[in-house]
């Protein structure tokens, strides 16, 4: 799949990296707003486990794939042979409801960037992850319902993408 990714987005290829890990730990930089691999003993913001063992490929997509495009984009993709995932961080102890109007179009502006890219995979996600930072410094991970969310709904219904909201992505 990672051929088909250079086809569609050539001259990328700082952008990647390919990992093999069972367990992989992002943590988004609040200076570089780059993703920096972390240890599980460490905070971070996103966990991937790899349950084949297989390569996967992670994407720094803002300001590497996709420079600035009106709206924004997401933070990071992710994909095997298989899956698909589209991240976005908010890590923020701003208002959340702010935050989900802006990380909604940065979504829906990275799908379709990557629409043909898309085409190839059955199972296609977009996880969100907020965060917010008590005033004594400790990292608690919101995680929404989104359930019953109309956006849900609506992202399965235009790019047939399940939305979640969370800071875990099984790899199988």
């Amino acid at each position: 799949m990672i051929r088909e990714f250079e086809r569609f987005f050539d001259q990328k290829d700082l952008c990647i990296l390919e990992i093999l890990d069972k367990h992989t730990f992002i943590y988004e930089d609040e200076v570089s707003k780059k993703g920096v691999f972390v240890q599980d003993n460490e905070i971070y913001h996103i966990h991937i486990e790899n349950l084949k063992r297989e390569n996967f490929h992670f994407i720094q997509n803002d300001d590497c794939v996709m420079k600035s495009v009106e709206g924004g984009q997401c933070d990071y993709v992710v994909f095997n042979n298989e899956h698909l995932h589209f991240v976005e961080v908010k890590a923020t102890n701003q208002n959340l409801k702010t935050h989900k109007k802006k990380l909604y179009r940065q979504l829906e502006n990275t799908f379709k960037y990557y629409k043909g890219f898309m085409e190839k995979f059955e199972a296609k996600h977009a996880l969100v992850c907020f965060e917010s930072i008590n005033p004594r410094g400790y990292v608690k991970r919101k995680i929404p319902q989104s359930s019953n969310s109309e956006k849900k709904v609506l992202f399965k219904m235009l790019y047939n993408i399940e939305l979640v909201e969370g800071n875990y992505i099984k790899l199988e």
